[in-house]
């Protein structure tokens, strides 16, 4: 069987597969069977066999059993494929099971086959035998070529309930009639001879049946389902002509064939169904193992992908890179070239050294980026007013923006506190300005605003790892271009630029998110072509209080007393540049190229050294968290103060102490100078 086909009776079930091949064979066995067996037991029908009086009992409770659940599956295939013809055939054997449930235990003395039975129970009998080939007849008639699916589950709901209610009343109407009206309706069973019924009851019930086969077996489309009901239809006439016609009393061959081919007809149907659900069953485990194949294949091709992804970011990253630290490079040792060739051009060395700190400091800053974005970078956050910092900004902002822009601030002054880098933040926020000013190219208003949210659990706001609860949402806004579709989707890609090329290096929206992300927060973007963008971004409110203290902004600190600074680098040209700027702070100055010389120094106490300045990464032997270790088991209380040009990431492997000062290459002499003064103290 193809796999078209094989989803087709997966979906269909037992009533919308076609009755090909080995199912028709097996339903026109099953009646060949049974007409061969017929005439041989028909010559033997009135001979006498052991009475078993629990036969009946048991043969009719199966009987009862069989029908129910067969209508149980049959309403569930209803419910499935919506055809009124199901819900028909449903209720017919729902119908068979309440008649045999009530002729079995309520009226057990008179069984289905009353030889000698009482009128009541006779014509029970006759309405269970009767009615139940035209519900077939029924059956077919709305299961034709023709038959739609009926829409709403609430409609199969009701539809369903209307006639299991129908098939109860149906059922209550009868036996009520046949109990207390049995007196006013005429005899239908022989006092004595070789039947049970009168002979005009058997055509009856035969003309009946044979209306039911006829209608069946001119359906044009027959289904799997409509075979076994044909199947059905030709025990239950042996049934009648064994039970009813041949049967001369209780516990002959006749009686006894009669009740096993009535349970036989009552468990074609049951059997062929558990056959096709076991079947479906089957092919449903098949299918899962193809889906299981299907999603490793899927999440293989989407692991190769990714890698592919990965390589084209590297790709173009490692090229934006490139060709911004050339351009950066160039003006350094451009600069620099011309300062050894004039150094006497005093105007000259200055304006062009300059060029190159601006240069150097670019190229700082582009690291700090490329750092904020990979989430590596050395941050140190603190708790503070996300208004402070907005405010402080946009009075810088108005005055570098342009005279055609103007700066909108509103600023919730209940907003939470929020514990982050205060020089991200700042970066994050001026990188948005920046974005929303050239955004308006002939001016316009940006606005910067601050207000509380809150984010509720299942909240389609959250992502990753966020947690629900108070937020706080800093928003700058443009009446600018806006962004299309293609361009939102690439925004926060490293090095993507609508900007023309030279303006921008593409890493400012991938700041802000890195930096975004660093704090357990997000960015969010609501922007349309030709009416400008607002970009937000949503940091988690802090418990703790903002420091109101002052500000940290002090005078340079230099050197007093004769104060000793251990400098330990393996890079000479950088002990050199740090030698030079120690000693321009009034610093005595002592080098070393790696732990060993620096604790070599260290050991005689007679020289006086008041801080150990160390680089953490440095080849072979100890690394700089080891020597300062080892240099205050040497000299106790010594000052120390640490750097490195790695992220974070690498030092996390170096177990830095929470107490113990950093400072981030590369690092300008003022800012030396501070970290120094945290060192050693004020004095």
């Amino acid at each position: 069987m193809n796999e078209v086909t094989a989803r087709g009776e997966l979906g269909a079930g037992l009533a919308g597969a076609p009755a090909r091949g080995e199912r028709r064979i097996v339903a026109i066995t099953t009646v060949a069977v049974s007409f061969l067996c017929l005439p041989l037991i028909a010559a033997f029908a009135e001979v006498d066999l052991p009475q078993l009086p629990t036969f009946a009992t048991a043969c009719g409770g199966a009987l009862c059993m069989a029908t129910f659940i067969t209508a149980l599956l049959l309403f569930g295939q209803f419910f499935r494929i919506r055809t009124a013809g199901l819900l028909v055939l449903a209720s017919g054997y729902l119908f068979c099971s309440l008649m045999a449930l009530t002729l079995t235990f309520g009226y057990a003395d008179a069984g289905s086959s009353p030889a000698p039975a009482s009128q009541t129970a006779a014509w029970l009998y006759i309405a269970w035998r009767g009615l139940f080939p035209l519900f077939i007849v029924a059956y077919a008639i709305f299961s034709g070529p023709r038959d739609a699916a009926l829409p709403g589950r609430l409609w199969r709901k009701r539809a369903a309930a209307i006639a299991v209610g129908a098939v109860v009343v149906l059922t209550a109407a009868i036996v009520f009639a046949a109990d207390r009206g049995a007196h006013l309706l005429p005899a239908v069973t022989v006092a004595s001879g070789r039947r049970a019924y009168s002979t005009t009851v058997l055509l009856g019930l035969f003309a009946i049946d044979l209306v039911a086969l006829a209608t069946m077996w001119r359906r044009r489309t027959a289904s799997v389902l409509d075979f076994w009901v044909i199947v059905v239809l030709f025990a239950w006439v042996c049934d009648v002509g064994l039970s009813a016609g041949l049967g001369g009393s209780r516990y002959d061959l006749g009686w006894y064939a009669g009740r096993i081919y009535g349970l036989l007809a009552s468990s074609f149907v049951l059997g062929a169904l558990l056959s096709e659900q076991n079947k479906l069953y089957g092919r449903l485990a098949d299918a899962l193992k193809v889906s299981e194949h299907t999603n490793e294949e899927l999440i293989r091709s989407r692991e190769e992908l990714g890698r592919v992804q990965r390589l084209e970011a590297l790709v173009q990253l490692t090229g934006g890179v490139a060709h911004d630290f050339n351009n950066l490079l160039t003006a350094i040792i451009t600069s620099l070239d011309i300062i050894r060739r004039k150094p006497d051009d005093k105007a000259g060395v200055a304006r062009l050294a300059d060029h190159a700190v601006k240069a150097a400091q670019r190229g700082a800053e582009l690291i700090k980026r490329m750092l904020s974005f990979a989430r590596k970078q050395q941050l140190k956050p603190e708790v503070l007013n996300p208004n402070a910092i907005l405010t402080e900004l946009g009075g810088i902002a108005s005055r570098t923006t342009g005279a055609n822009f103007r700066l909108e601030l509103q600023l919730d002054s209940t907003v939470h506190p929020v514990c982050v880098d205060g020089a991200e933040l700042q970066a994050a926020v001026l990188n948005l300005i920046t974005n929303a000013r050239d955004a308006m190219l002939d001016g316009g208003v940006i606005g910067i605003s601050s207000r509380n949210i809150e984010l509720e659990p299942g909240d389609a706001g959250l992502i990753d790892d966020m947690a629900p609860g108070a937020f706080v949402r800093i928003a700058v806004s443009d009446t600018g271009v806006g962004m299309d579709s293609e361009t939102l989707a690439h925004v926060f890609e490293p090095f993507f630029t609508t900007k023309p090329t030279g303006q921008g290096t593409g890493l400012g929206l991938s700041q802000v998110w890195g930096f975004a992300r660093d704090a357990r927060g997000k960015v969010e973007i609501v922007t349309r072509p030709g009416e400008g963008s607002t970009v937000a971004i949503v940091l988690p409110r802090s418990v703790q209080g903002a420091a109101t203290g002052a500000s940290d902004s002090v005078p340079l600190r230099r050197a007093i007393e004769g104060e000793t600074v251990l400098v330990v680098e393996d890079d000479a040209d950088v002990i050199a540049s740090v030698r030079e700027s120690l000693l321009d702070l009034g610093y005595r100055v002592l080098v070393a190229g790696n732990a060993e010389e620096a604790l070599e120094i260290l050991r005689p106490r007679s020289r006086r050294i008041d801080m150990l300045f160390s680089d953490v990464v440095m080849p072979g032997g100890m690394n700089g968290v080891q020597l300062a270790v080892e240099a205050r088991r040497l000299r106790r209380g010594l000052k120390v103060l640490l750097t490195s040009g790695y992220a974070a990431s690498v030092l996390k492997s170096h177990d830095i102490p929470a107490d113990t000062e950093m400072l981030a290459k590369p690092y300008p002499r003022e800012e030396l100078a501070r970290k120094i003064r945290l060192v050693l103290g004020a004095r």
